[in-house]
């Protein structure tokens, strides 16, 4: 769904025509706290800023009564994510609290604070599934991605213990430059310790720190033309895998006819208004730590208090305080905004505006358009 650009989501006229929003996805955000400092973390605060974020974090109580009001207004499911969840010593009454409700429940998690309770918690109530983020095949890579080597064997042993659980795994990796070696090394490791149908995901794509995060990502996330360069070997290696032997590259070019049907449907004129162009705040909300109701997990400068005024309020005035800018003349004559991957979220954490275009982004949206024009003349990037 797209947002047209031109009014804001709650000028009287756009939400006569906005479709029926319900809450069906939501995220709980039990603490931005995390026992590891990566490098590229979108929320971590500075340590000593952690007793403020501790007393400001919603207690056990708030959460399950958010979970029973938020059952009741129609969610189905539930992200359990953090910073790191786990590091709450209340974390196993939560989760059961919230469990208690039926909802699909998956869990985030960097697998080093796993204990028998919680083992013992996750068995009674499992997850339907579990996402954990690996940083590297090594305690050295861990080492500089996290500040901690010795989070690495936690990490595996965790991951292992939480793989005997009836839940599905989802395994991750955010690609950084201190990391970028180990890539191949991890996706083996995933392989070898957790089954070869494992797979990994491999995140190459890395905003700036938001919503007050202390991560200086320019120091450490992949340049534009380095993530072109990986995401054409993973699709050639990919390919030479399905095809074998006989697998060239010079004679790998996009379809025409499947490019020109997507610039047909990207460029249909019938537009379906949502708020933020996407699910946030149609389908899917965050709440974040501190009792805030957002439409999505990076983003909190628009938000309601569903402490104060309960979850289904919170829900249904959520539009009313959403204010967003018309699209830009920039964008609506930039020569890649075809390949832009830009949001209203990742625009205001790249420049401080919602509107705003980083070098960072229209560099990304360049090198994509670019490397389309290679294969479509049939030649492997270079």
């Amino acid at each position: 769904m797209m947002n047209s650009g031109e009014h804001n989501p709650n000028d009287a006229n756009i939400l006569g025509q906005m479709p029926k929003r319900n809450p069906t996805t939501g995220t709980f955000e039990l603490t931005i706290r995390c026992n590891l400092h990566c490098k590229m973390c979108l929320f971590r605060r500075d340590d000593c800023k952690n007793a403020e974020l501790k007393k400001n974090e919603l207690t056990a109580s708030q959460w399950m009564d958010m979970a029973r009001q938020a059952a009741d207004a129609g969610t189905f499911s539930i992200l359990i994510t953090g910073g790191e969840p786990m590091l709450r010593p209340d974390f196993c009454e939560i989760w059961k609290g919230i469990y208690r409700y039926g909802f699909v429940l998956t869990l985030y998690t960097n697998a080093t604070l796993v204990t028998p309770e919680v083992m013992e918690t996750l068995k009674k109530y499992p997850p339907h599934k579990i996402g954990v983020t690996i940083y590297g095949a090594s305690p050295e890579t861990y080492e500089k991605v996290c500040g901690n080597a010795n989070a690495f064997q936690k990490a595996m042993d965790g991951i292992h213990e939480l793989s005997a659980l009836p839940s599905k795994m989802e395994y991750r990796m955010t690609v950084i430059q201190d990391n970028m070696a180990d890539s191949k090394a991890v996706t083996e490791l995933v392989q070898r310790e957790f089954g070869e149908k494992a797979f990994l995901m491999q995140d190459i794509t890395v905003m700036h720190a938001v919503r007050g995060g202390c991560a200086d990502v320019d120091s450490c996330r992949l340049t534009p033309e380095m993530e072109a360069k990986r995401s054409y070997d993973h699709i050639m290696d990919v390919m030479r895998k399905v095809v074998g032997s006989s697998f060239d590259p010079q004679k790998v070019r996009l379809d025409p006819q499947l490019e020109k049907k997507r610039f047909e449907t990207n460029c249909k004129k019938t537009v379906i208004y949502s708020i933020f162009g996407c699910n946030a705040g149609m389908s899917q909300y965050t709440v974040t730590y501190d009792g805030k109701l957002t439409g999505c997990q990076l983003l909190d400068l628009f938000y309601t208090d569903p402490i104060e005024m309960g979850f289904r309020e919170a829900w249904n005035h959520f539009p009313y305080v959403v204010k967003l800018p018309p699209v830009s003349e920039k964008c609506r004559n930039c020569d890649v905004v075809a390949e832009c991957q830009s949001c209203y979220a990742t625009r205001y954490a790249e420049t401080g505006s919602l509107n705003g275009c980083s070098d960072y982004l229209y560099r990304d949206a360049y090198i994509r358009s670019k490397f389309k024009e290679k294969l479509r003349r049939n030649k492997s990037y270079e």
